[in-house]
């Protein structure tokens, strides 16, 4: 976490959308209309319309789940709630026979003033390198090993040293000469980069991670915004703290647009947070906020050594792609994860369109007494659908 308080602003909700695969359609391809050929769709374009015929099976629905982890100091606690909780999420994708990775990252992204170093593994810990689990995998899967397995490893891999080691210097260092000069040594970046490392792996799929085919549905727990918001400053007064404004790769749009140039446009995503929000709580018998709560984490000589931040873009993320927004400050993360789970299996059983409002829309499902209705871009099933349904899909847009 960054040790420069972030200005108060409330966040913005977070992002998920699908991708369900579709069948090869025997469509003849018709070079004039790329936009239809690049959908990673079958498409044909015939006067003006562009032609799409889906054949999904509902079993075993393809999900890559990306934890982008905060390790930065003051996440500790947060990070042994969450690992503390994983049992749960990875046992309802597996009662729904959901086909899974889930590989993790950290915030880190080097820079002139952060390079590789024996703090981050020499770099190994940045840039949107998957972090390897105890038993040599980047991800987990349906069978990497037992409920107990897999609660250990996420546990080894979430719950950072690094992290530890870094709250454990500024409890023991902060406002004593040499402390500024020092803090690289025993610090990773306090410069949080959510979205920038989950573009790094978008762009880069480290160890073949993403499946093209699959929905990609990234998770952030954080306890301050990108860049710790000091972004916001210098939108107000340029220059007031110099290498602190947003890149393309930190803005929440580059996530959808860098997953549609890497895997084409039939590839949505789905992003949700776990952060700093303006939620109210009593404390000690006194009101205060989650953004006062995370202030007050590391308190050094009666002064805050470690602020937080609202997460205001992973929020807008999330919004952008329908997610789930957590409270970091909640303390047992069993309801919101219980929500991005419910979030994660609703997606990649419902079926992603290419344009609102379709035409000549015709759909099958081989499961008795399901309706559906259209929201936006996708179908929505009036009920959860069982493993081995076979849903057909067919409609037409204006030529995109």
């Amino acid at each position: 976490m960054n040790i420069t308080r972030a200005l108060q602003i409330l966040t913005v909700p977070m992002l998920v959308s699908i991708y369900v695969g579709c069948s090869p359609v025997n469509f003849a391809k018709d070079d004039e209309y790329r936009k239809c050929q690049d959908s990673g769709k079958s498409c044909i374009s015939q006067n003006g319309k562009d032609y799409f015929e889906n054949t999904i099976n509902i079993a075993g629905g393809l999900v890559d789940i990306l934890i982008v982890n905060d390790n930065s100091a003051s996440m500790s606690f947060e990070q042994t709630q969450l690992s503390a909780r994983l049992s749960d999420f990875i046992q309802k994708l597996e009662t729904q026979q959901a086909n899974y990775r889930i590989a993790v990252t950290t915030t880190d992204i080097s820079s002139a003033t952060n390079p590789a170093r024996a703090i981050n593994q020499n770099g190994a810990l940045q840039d949107g390198k998957l972090i390897p689990f105890p038993n040599g995998a980047y991800y987990l899967t349906n069978v990497s090993g037992t409920m107990a397995q897999k609660n250990a490893w996420f546990k080894e891999i979430i719950e950072r040293k690094e992290t530890a080691t870094c709250e454990s210097f500024i409890r023991n260092n902060y406002g004593k000469p040499g402390y500024e000069s020092a803090y690289p040594t025993y610090c990773p970046s306090g410069d949080e980069r959510g979205i920038y490392a989950a573009n790094l792996v978008i762009k880069n799929n480290p160890n073949n991670f993403i499946r093209k085919d699959a929905h990609l549905a990234i998770i952030i727990l954080a306890d301050e915004d990108e860049r710790s918001q000091l972004y916001w400053y210098n939108q107000k007064n340029p220059g007031t703290y110099p290498g602190y404004d947003l890149e393309s790769l930190d803005q929440p749009q580059s996530i959808l647009d860098n997953v549609r140039a890497s895997f084409g446009g039939g590839k949505l995503v789905s992003f949700h947070s776990i952060i700093t929000t303006s939620t109210a709580y009593n404390v000690g018998g006194a009101t205060k906020t989650c953004k006062e709560i995370q202030d007050n984490q590391i308190i050094v000589n009666g002064v805050s050594a470690v602020k937080g931040s609202y997460g205001l873009l992973y929020k807008q993320a999330s919004d952008m792609t329908q997610g789930v927004v957590g409270d970091i400050c909640a303390g047992d993360y069993t309801s919101q994860l219980g929500q991005i789970s419910t979030n994660i299996l609703n997606r990649i059983q419902s079926v992603a369109l290419m344009c609102e409002s379709p035409s000549d829309l015709a759909v099958t499902v081989s499961q008795p007494g399901v309706s559906y209705s259209v929201y936006w871009k996708e179908i929505r099933f009036s009920t959860q659908l069982s493993p081995g349904t076979v849903v057909k899909v067919k409609y037409s847009c204006r030529t995109l």
